[in-house]
């Protein structure tokens, strides 16, 4: 695979880990980043099951679990990832951009925004790349004391600290249940097994 598709890939893959866990087989490991302080790196071994070039749609497995990944014209063309490629992902959680209510009927998912140059990633062990994307998750809670906000995405239930005081005014005004969109930034970087 081209060291090009591999960043195609990449961003495309690193979907799910980026809040939407349910029981996957993550690894964890925690390194220092200059100018951060120490950060949990995760990682996640999955399999390409499908590429459906033309909708700009790649799906993944791992076990029994499967997702979709809409990947964004701007990483290229998917011609050459094929079925049954392996891949090792790394991801780097960033902090969240945004919070609000999702459009009815909307169904949980991962929609990458752009990649983003940002230097907060930068001083990690290989080269990350970083990235936006917008999670839609069905909202299960918000605690202000903690800055802690619960959801459940395409994998499962994920929960993610918000310091961001504008985003945690608008957390108080969402209920358990409500369907929204979270958008933050992310480093991440791809290794084909």
């Amino acid at each position: 695979m081209s060291k090009r598709m591999n960043w195609i890939l990449a961003l495309a893959l690193a979907v799910g880990i980026a809040g939407c866990a349910s029981n996957p087989t993550v690894t964890t490991s925690t390194v220092i980043v200059a100018g951060v302080g120490p950060v949990e790196v995760e990682q996640l071994d999955v399999e390409i099951v499908d590429v459906q070039p033309a909708e700009r749609i790649v799906v993944v497995r791992q076990g029994a679990r499967s997702w979709h990944v809409a990947v964004p014209a701007v990483f290229g063309n998917l011609q050459n990832i094929q079925p049954g490629d392996r891949v090792e992902i790394r991801r780097v959680e960033g902090a969240i951009l945004g919070a609000k209510r999702a459009r009815k009927g909307a169904k949980p998912g991962i929609v990458y925004t752009e990649a983003v140059s940002q230097g907060s990633f930068q001083n990690l062990p290989d080269k990350f790349v970083v990235r936006t994307l917008t999670l839609t998750a069905r909202f299960q809670g918000f605690d202000p004391a903690t800055g802690l906000v619960s959801y459940v995405g395409p994998w499962g239930a994920r929960s993610l600290t918000v310091v961001d005081p504008v985003i945690k005014q608008d957390l108080t005004r969402l209920r358990r249940g409500d369907m929204i969109e979270l958008t933050f930034a992310e480093g991440f970087h791809f290794l084909k097994i």
